[in-house]
Order: structure tokens, then C-alpha cells, then sequence
């Protein structure tokens, strides 16, 4: 899993753009449910009123064969910070190659950070999203 930070919520299209091509480029389908996403958290923070929702949401990625894929996402308290994780299914080379795929084409836009710890804890907003 890493996480890095947009400069700002305008660069959410470009972001989308780069992990198409990468999914393309390994042979994969893209999805962006972001739309729908977003409509079914608002949903849902009408009858949960502390419910944050991150305007806009972010919820894009691909899945293949045997599971192998990513999926991104954002926070609701920070919409212009992105988490991706990854799944290896069976295939774990070609896994690899995808997630190494994935982080080199978001790394020479944005600085990368790897999510520690993350079997216990997962991902949390950064402090310093400096660029």
C-alpha cells in the first residue's frame, strides 16, 4: 500500500488518467466508481450525520484474472491525498509487475510513501503534504 499527495482536488483527473494507462498497458479493465461512490456515502451521511464524505470521492482501480489489481482511493477529511492498494492474487510475478508498474508512473508525478505497518494499521491522512 502507498499513499501520496495530490498538489491540490484539480489533479484528481490526472491521477485517474496515469492508473488507466497502467492498468492498460498490464492488459487489464479499468473501473472509476467515484460517481456512484460518492452518491452512496452522501446517502448513508444523511442517516449517520457524522459520516464525513470527501468531496469529490475517489474510487478507481482494476481487477484481473485471479484477483491481481489496485484500487484508490481518498480520504474524506483530506480529498487530495490518495491510498492504493494492492491485491496479488495467484499470479504474484505479474502482481509485482503491476504494483512496480503502478508506483514508478505515480512516483514521476508525486512523491510516493509506503504505508507502514500496514497488516495493523492501514493508511491515515498525512501531517505534511507539502510539495
Amino acid at each position: 500500500m502507498v499513499q501520496f499527495c495530490l498538489g491540490d482536488i484539480g489533479q484528481i483527473a490526472t491521477m485517474k488518467a496515469v492508473l488507466k494507462g497502467v492498468a492498460a498497458a498490464n492488459t487489464l479493465p479499468f473501473y472509476d466508481n467515484s460517481s456512484e461512490t460518492e452518491a452512496d456515502l452522501n446517502s448513508a451521511a444523511k442517516i449517520q450525520h457524522n459520516l464525513p464524505v470527501a468531496h469529490p470521492t475517489v474510487n478507481v482501480g482494476t481487477v484481473g484474472p485471479d484477483a491481481i489489481g489496485f484500487s484508490a482511493g481518498n480520504f474524506a477529511e483530506a480529498p487530495s491525498q490518495i491510498v492504493v492498494g494492492f491485491s496479488k492474487g495467484s499470479d504474484i510475478a505479474r502482481a509485482r509487475k503491476l504494483s512496480d508498474d503502478a508506483v514508478q508512473a505515480l512516483a514521476r508525478r508525486w512523491p510516493i510513501r509506503e504505508v507502514s505497518n500496514v497488516e495493523t494499521s492501514g493508511a491515515f491522512p498525512l501531517k505534511d503534504c507539502k510539495r
